[in-house]
């Protein structure tokens, strides 16, 4: 982010909207998710200009950049994205149908505090 608020800077430009697109499931059991997701989108991996973004991010594949856990953990590491300067935040919910209500639950609580 530093360097695209620079970049920004010289060129007589507002600092740039960094929005960062992420599975996220509030779940008890964040490696079974990992492994349903890991199987989910093993195509996904595939894709020439996705496989770079992982490869950029050290990872093996989407499941590895899901944000899963109880509230509490999936809450710190979508604060810590913000302060790495994260704009906005695309959530696509994952896990069961009550994981992804809690999910959506814990995301309208986040946004509105903000």
């Amino acid at each position: 982010m530093p360097t695209l608020t620079r970049a920004a800077e010289g060129a007589g430009r507002p600092a740039p909207r960094v929005v960062a697109f992420l599975l996220v499931g509030v779940t008890r059991e964040p490696e079974a998710r990992r492994t349903e997701l890991s199987e989910r989108f093993t195509q996904v991996q595939r894709i020439p200009s996705y496989r770079a973004v992982l490869d950029r991010e050290g990872a093996s594949g989407p499941a590895d950049t899901a944000v899963l856990g109880e509230e509490a953990a999936v809450e710190r590491a979508l604060r810590a994205l913000a302060e790495a300067g994260a704009t906005e935040l695309i959530a696509s919910p994952v896990g069961t149908p009550d994981e992804q209500s809690r999910t959506k639950e814990l995301l309208a609580a986040l946004s509105s505090r903000t």
